[in-house]
């Protein structure tokens, strides 16, 4: 019986899905695209990024906590900034998953490493 659906299955064209050339070991710290398929990914300093957006300089400058509702209102915009900026960049690229430095773990010997783009994401803040 499980020979029979081992041959229909093979019969019919479907097949097991081999494992790509990366895997991301953190899918909480991705910030662009499906962390279980990745193709080209790209790395940034999320830190980095951050540092260098007006609102999120404010927050620091000023203070702010997660008890102030200033704080929300500046993170939104910060948040936005760092997404848009990031999502640019992934399309300049071609990157399909763009995540924190040392979340992509590279799976097969011939595989390039991921690109990393903090760089170019910080060009692209405006």
């Amino acid at each position: 019986m499980v020979l029979a659906a081992l041959a229909v299955l093979g019969s019919s064209g479907l097949a097991l899905a081999s494992v790509g050339d990366y895997r991301c070991t953190d899918p909480g710290r991705v910030y662009l695209g499906n962390p279980r398929l990745i193709r080209k990914p790209a790395v940034i300093s999320g830190d980095e990024v951050y540092a260098r957006i007006p609102e999120y300089q404010q927050i620091r400058d000023e203070g702010l906590s997660d008890r102030d509702v200033r704080y929300h209102f500046l993170m939104k915009k910060a948040s936005e900034r760092f997404a848009k900026a990031v999502k640019a960049m992934a399309r300049e690229h071609g990157h399909d998953v763009v995540a924190e430095l040392g979340s992509i773990e590279i799976l097969k010997e011939d595989a390039p490493p991921p690109a990393v783009r903090t760089q170019q994401v910080l060009d692209l803040l405006g």
